[in-house]
């Protein structure tokens, strides 16, 4: 059976799960950053300032993420709804099971 992707609901991706993943995969790659790889430059810095640094970190890096991906799914739309060009397509197999 095939699938053809023709409309990105642009409301589906913020109000999703994904900013949620995308936050937790900002806030593990915040630790990362501002704790655990040594740095000259954060080394003044106290405990809470670099948890308050992973927190901007992880909000800034969803608000942006979040932003790309609503102008890519626009920009999809635009592509397979305005122009007619074909959207991506799935083939998927149905898999019997005994």
């Amino acid at each position: 059976m095939k699938l053809e992707v023709r409309n990105i609901s642009v409301g589906s991706l913020v109000t999703s799960s994904v900013p949620i993943v995308v936050f937790i995969l900002a806030l593990l790659g915040g630790v990362i950053t501002f704790m655990i790889v040594p740095n000259l430059q954060l080394a003044p810095m106290s405990f809470m300032q670099k948890i308050m640094s992973v927190g901007l970190y992880a909000l800034l890096y969803v608000v942006l993420t979040t932003a790309v991906m609503v102008f890519v799914a626009f920009v999809y739309n635009v592509f397979t709804g305005v122009l007619g060009l074909r959207g991506v397509t799935f083939e998927i197999e149905e898999v019997h099971q005994e």
